[in-house]
């Protein structure tokens, strides 16, 4: 059960959306423009997916199987009974429970339960999956039921075959019985879910027509988003070739401190600031620590030790999510340094196009060996604590087929000025103008302030790597070399780089716009 509620709550954060509709097979469904349904969350009932297919099937009858499977599973998710065989990366198993005539009166007994099953109205194992849904998203849900007529004119070559039309029409009407009284009381249990019957019965709260029009005007107003976090960074990538752009990356940290809503806030500014794109970090606790270092006493708001305080503020598979959906919905990419092959394997779910090797693990060459040799994607390397023998080792192991952003470096936190090492940012720059065009010089900095950024740009850096953070706190690895986000700390840092930026211009000489002489020749002078 456990599992199943953690993939309930991986579905409902990718999604986040806050309209949902529920798809029965009824002959009023033909007159909706389904189409226009790129808003919505759907789930389908039963096999009702030949409609239209949904992010979500719910059914536990073998017949509605064999239809399923005929139609090629064409739903994301299924949660059906564990005995049926459909693909397991879309199988959400669970019991089914039968639901007698004696138990219609305990219908909220059975949505209150911790333990989610089928029963034999899906129409109320939906709007149990409604409420473990609103949970996840933390917001108010319109949920519409489109299709459900609860009258049959005849019986069709989907229904079981031992029904016939009078047992069909009966079952429904106790299903309308059921959905009926719980419309009456539901909103007083569940008030961040509104429950919108579609059709035109008494209890119906919008006709067809009136859906029709609802779903034109969100089609015309709030068109489907169709940006991917991948398709983000090669539209950026493209930019910094063609144009020379500095690509300016938010670096979080911990500073997010595992909190959904201070990371959500921090990417909101990040992006209102300026940032380009933002970065996190992954690693596995148990296996990059040793048991002596993570029992080390380490003051914290999540314990007295550093694994306590290391476990609290790593982010978790729902978390990235979280990251990915707020940060399409902010148009800002996003990656990851990945400091073990564990935290690798993780992301590798996420399909990342760029991910970054940093000056943490830049003793463990076997390990930056065999991401080089799986990943197909583009790295980010930092040279902290490095010589010219890692630089050499780099260009020898990591520049074919991919591009490559090589951050000049300095592991000390914060770094002095005369640590800086900037000019090393021009050597990375002028080995991409002879030997490598597609290796990208940069500069991530721990100094202070904004200047070694900008004497970074005028080196000839294409990327810059600055921590962030939102306020002050000690107990926070890198909180002293962090910009905050907030009181446009961070938004002027950016100003100052595209100042630079601007300033540095091109290599080409040419006469400016802006130039003129200050003295106008005479005629001796000829």
């Amino acid at each position: 059960m456990e599992n199943f509620l953690h993939q309930i709550k991986n579905i409902a954060l990718k999604s986040g959306k806050s309209k949902i509709a529920i798809i029965g097979k009824g002959d009023s469904i033909k007159d909706v423009d389904l189409s226009k349904l790129e808003d919505f969350f759907i789930i389908n009932l039963n096999d009702s997916e030949k409609i239209i297919p949904g992010n979500l099937a719910l059914f536990y009858r073998v017949d509605f199987y064999n239809q399923i499977k005929n139609n090629g599973f064409k739903a994301d998710y299924y949660i059906a009974p564990d005995h049926l065989k459909i693909p397991d990366h879309k199988h959400l198993e669970v019991k089914y429970k039968p639901l007698g005539q004696d138990s219609f009166d305990h219908t909220f007994d059975y949505l209150q339960e911790e333990r989610f099953s089928l029963t034999d109205f899906t129409i109320i194992s939906a709007i149990k999956f409604l409420i473990l849904y609103q949970e996840v998203v933390g917001k108010d849900l319109e949920a519409y039921f489109v299709g459900f007529d609860f009258r049959a004119e005849k019986v069709t070559p989907d229904d079981y075959q031992m029904h016939d039309l009078e047992y069909k029409n009966v079952f429904l009407q106790t299903q309308e019985s059921v959905f009926t009284t719980l419309l009456k009381t539901f909103g007083s249990v569940y008030p961040h879910i509104k429950l919108i019957h579609i059709g035109e019965k008494s209890y119906s709260t919008l006709s067809i027509s009136g859906l029709n029009r609802m779903l034109k005007d969100l089609s015309a107003n709030h068109p489907a988003s169709t940006i991917t976090n991948n398709g983000m960074y090669k539209r950026l990538l493209q930019e910094c070739k063609d144009t020379g752009k500095v690509i300016v990356v938010a670096e979080f940290t911990n500073n997010h401190l595992g909190d959904p809503a201070r990371l959500i806030k921090m990417i909101e500014l990040a992006k209102e600031s300026g940032a380009d794109i933002i970065k996190l970090q992954k690693r596995d606790i148990d296996t990059f620590y040793t048991a002596k270092e993570l029992a080390k006493p380490y003051q914290s708001p999540f314990g007295k030790t550093l694994g306590d305080y290391r476990r609290g503020v790593e982010l978790t598979n729902d978390m990235f999510l979280l990251v990915d959906e707020h940060c399409c919905k902010n148009e800002i990419p996003w990656f990851t340094s990945v400091l073990d092959w564990k935290s690798y394997e993780f992301m590798m779910d996420f399909d990342p196009a760029l991910l970054k090797l940093p000056s943490t693990i830049s003793n463990h060459k076997n390990y930056l060996l065999k991401v080089g040799n799986h990943f197909k994607g583009d790295l980010v390397i930092s040279t902290g604590f490095t010589n010219q023998e890692y630089e050499e080792f780099v260009l020898e192991n990591f520049m074919i087929d991919r591009n490559l952003f090589l951050l000049q470096c300095t592991s000390s936190y914060p770094t002095p000025p005369e640590a800086c090492q900037i000019a090393v940012v021009r050597h990375y720059d002028e080995i991409r103008e002879y030997l490598y065009p597609n290796l990208f010089s940069g500069y991530s900095s721990h100094d202070v302030g904004s200047l070694g950024c900008m004497l970074a740009v005028a080196a000839g850096a294409r990327m810059l790597e600055k921590h962030v953070k939102l306020g002050n706190l000690d107990w926070i690895h890198f909180d002293g070399v962090a910009i905050d986000l907030h009181g446009n700390q961070f938004k002027n840092f950016v100003h100052d780089v595209r100042k630079a930026e601007l300033m540095c211009g091109t290599k080409q000489k040419d006469i400016h716009i802006a130039e003129h002489h200050k003295y106008v020749p005479n005629d001796f002078h000829n």
